[in-house]
């Protein structure tokens, strides 16, 4: 069977409702047929004697045409670039036509003052600039005082105002009047000077009673926590900026030394109390540290930040009662205390005097802590300490610190002598000394002085035998390299420390009293240290400290390798007869007082001959016999060995071998007839002199023919020289002939 045929639909008879209309994509729809036409047609009334140009002629306007009145309407505008713009058209005028500065300048202030709190900080700053480089210049030194009334009024409205962008700008317009007109400010102070009188006048009457110590500190204490909002006002920007402007940074930077200042006044001095102030006032301080960026800023920021933190640890470390502060706070100041002293020791000068204030707590630090921060602390000190560079003032604050802790008499604090760890840190900082002074060389003479006076205050305050003591000894052979380095090259007073450090070295070595002699014999050295070191050598030697073989062998040595340069022999050589001289009565005046005469000479007596035996110049022979002379001046105890051999040397004086130094004929005859003439005093030797008489005659004979018109040519000096001695020879002959008859 097929399919039934599907039936044919019907359709409804009658017309459409709707006719649907296809329309292609794209194509705009035609306005409807029943649309209202609402465009309007215009044409210009032209009005040629109502023209706004002809109105602003003969008025200076700016680059839009406006003129200076409409431009000060506009600041007062409510959209800021508009206000920005006007104070750019402002500046246009004010440049361009000067003359419209000194009519309205006062108009002109008046008006612009009300934007110094604006709250666009483009409008602020371009307010500013205008003020700087146009406005002021302009106005000259003419009516400051209400010039400055006018600005002042709306610049501490605007110090009170609640953003901190606006506060911190108003101390820009601050600076900037002040260095405009800074004698304005002082007609302030003149004003009270007539009050001032009158209340001088009154002063017999009036009791001259102090201010009340309560009058100064409260208002001090409630400045404590206003400063301390102030700063906490900075941390949203602080966490939200992207960038920390220098402006801001030293804003921070005097908020927290203010803070410092106050905290420093009422925990020290006459207060000297924590009670004064509230824990909770900086607990909102402690909260906040340390300091961080939430924005990753450049390094500077960073450097910035960590200088910030270094002033809030100042003041924690100022508090007395800072040692009861919760655990977890103390960790986080002791923290940053140790990574700063490791990671900035080897940065810029600026760092460290950011850093310097910390190194002063380290003593009062290591006293109130214990365990592993102590050793910490002191190890991270320990570093700074011998890294820093040896003439910075870093260095000199580590002496200090170490000073401190190595001298307990010299401050209140207390340390355990019996803790190892803290006693293997202090013989460190002994052993470096040393090192320390040879890098100084003459480099930094206040810090060289620094570390002798602390060598020295350690030599004084430690016990015999104790660690101190020993260790002290030790330093004698690192000294060595000193004496003849260093040391010559320093100024007065820090030489006179390193002569007394040597009295307190117990058991003083060879080695050092070597180095001494070398130093003494060098030609920088003055005249008065040589002496200096002698007397002190001299002080340690009576209080046990130098063997007797030693002692000698310094004086002997001293003796021989000195290097005399007598007078007038050579111009250019500076003459040291006379220290020589000096040097060798104070040898002769010590090795006298070592002990029992006889035996000392016994000691001496061949250590000299040999040395006069030696070949050594005639000074120096000379004094060797002085030496021998003051020690056997008693009784004839010099062994006949010696006089042998000093007999022999006496007849070679005259060989071609032995050097002489050049001197004048009238020099010869004046030591010659000063060497009579003492001989003539003595007793026993003036009779041995009388069988002498044909030899006295023939020198007087001979001393009459240098004198003789026909003799040889003699200087008036050399003449006067010689007839001096024949004077006093023939004085002395005619008094012996007169009492012999």
């Amino acid at each position: 069977m097929g399919k039934p045929k599907a039936q044919s639909k019907k359709h409804k008879k009658g017309g459409v409702d709707f006719k649907k209309i296809k329309r292609k994509i794209g194509r705009k729809l035609p306005p409807p047929k029943n649309a209202t036409n609402t465009e309007i047609k215009s044409k210009a009334i032209v009005l040629p004697e109502q023209s706004i140009v002809a109105e602003k002629a003969g008025l200076a306007v700016s680059k839009k045409g406006l003129t200076l009145k409409e431009l000060l309407q506009q600041t007062s505008h409510h959209n800021a670039k508009v206000r920005k713009d006007a104070l750019f058209g402002i500046k246009d005028i004010l440049l361009n036509h000067p003359v419209e500065l000194k009519l309205h300048k006062l108009a002109v202030i008046e008006k612009l003052r009300e934007r110094i709190a604006d709250d666009d900080k483009l409008v602020r700053v371009k307010l500013l600039e205008l003020f700087k480089l146009v406005i002021f210049p302009g106005c000259g030194k003419d009516n400051q005082g209400p010039l400055v009334s006018l600005m002042m009024a709306y610049i501490f409205n605007a110090m009170t105002q609640l953003s901190i962008d606006v506060r911190l700008m108003a101390f820009q317009f601050f600076d900037l009047v002040v260095q405009f007109y800074p004698s304005s400010f002082s007609l302030y102070a003149e004003k009270d000077i007539p009050a001032s009188e009158i209340l001088h006048a009154f002063e017999p009457v009036v009791g001259k009673e102090p201010i009340g110590l309560n009058d100064i500190i409260k208002p001090i204490k409630d400045l404590l926590p206003i400063l301390v909002g102030c700063f906490q006002d900075f941390m949203p920007w602080l966490h939200s900026s992207s960038q920390l402007d220098s402006q801001s940074r030293d804003c921070l930077q005097l908020i927290l030394q203010s803070i410092d200042l106050v905290v420093r006044f009422l925990t020290s001095g006459v207060c000297e109390s924590d009670q004064l102030i509230s824990p909770m006032i900086l607990k909102k301080l402690w909260d906040v540290f340390p300091l961080n960026l939430v924005h990753h800023l450049s390094g500077k920021d960073d450097d910035r930040i960590f200088m910030l933190n270094t002033v809030i640890t100042k003041i924690f470390l100022q508090l007395r009662n800072w040692d009861y502060a919760p655990s977890a706070l103390l960790e986080k100041f002791l923290e940053f205390i140790e990574s700063s002293l490791i990671t900035k020791v080897q940065s810029s000068k600026v760092f460290h005097e950011k850093l310097l204030p910390l190194i002063a707590y380290i003593p009062k630090l290591t006293t109130q802590i214990s365990g592993e921060w102590r050793s910490r602390i002191l190890m991270a000190f320990t570093d700074v300490f011998k890294n820093s560079r040896p003439e910075s003032a870093m260095k000199l604050a580590c002496l200090s610190a170490v000073e401190e802790m190595l001298d307990p008499e010299r401050s209140s604090l207390y340390f355990d002598a019996n803790d190892p760890t803290f006693l293997d840190y202090q013989i460190a900082w002994i052993q470096y000394l040393p090192s320390l002074l040879i890098l100084l060389d003459d480099k930094s003479p206040s810090c060289s002085k620094s570390v002798l006076h602390l060598q020295l205050r350690v030599a004084q305050a430690a016990p015999v035998n104790s660690p101190f003591s020993l260790e002290f000894d030790n330093l004698q052979y690192n000294f060595r390299a000193i004496c003849y380095g260093p040391f010559t090259r320093l100024t007065a007073d820090i030489q006179e420390l390193a002569i007394c450090c040597l009295y307190y070295i117990s058991s003083m070595d060879a080695l050092l009293l070597q180095s001494l002699v070398s130093c003494c014999l060098c030609e920088d050295v003055e005249p008065y240290l040589v002496v200096r070191i002698i007397e002190v050598l001299q002080s340690a030697f009576r209080a046990g400290h130098i063997q007797v073989a030693d002692y000698i062998s310094f004086h002997v040595t001293l003796l021989s390798r000195f290097q005399v340069y007598p007078e007038k022999v050579d111009p250019a050589v500076k003459s040291n007869w006379t220290t020589f001289k000096s040097v060798t009565s104070i040898a002769c005046s010590c090795l006298s007082q070592i002990g029992d005469d006889h035996l000392v000479f016994q000691m001496v007596e061949k250590i000299i001959v040999d040395q006069i035996c030696g070949e050594i110049p005639m000074d120096n022979i000379c004094a060797f016999l002085r030496l021998l002379v003051t020690l056997d001046s008693k009784q004839a105890r010099l062994s006949d060995q010696s006089i042998v051999n000093i007999s022999h040397v006496s007849s070679s004086l005259g060989s071609p071998h032995h050097v002489h130094m050049p001197v004048d004929r009238s020099t010869t005859i004046c030591v010659v007839g000063s060497v009579l003439f003492h001989m003539y005093k003595d007793v026993k030797i003036r009779k041995t002199l009388l069988s002498c008489k044909i030899e006295t005659e023939t020198m007087l004979r001979n001393l009459l023919n240098l004198l003789s018109p026909e003799g040889t040519n003699l200087t008036l000096e050399e003449r006067h020289k010689i007839q001096t001695a024949y004077d006093r020879l023939r004085a002395i002959t005619n008094n012996e002939v007169a009492g012999h008859s």
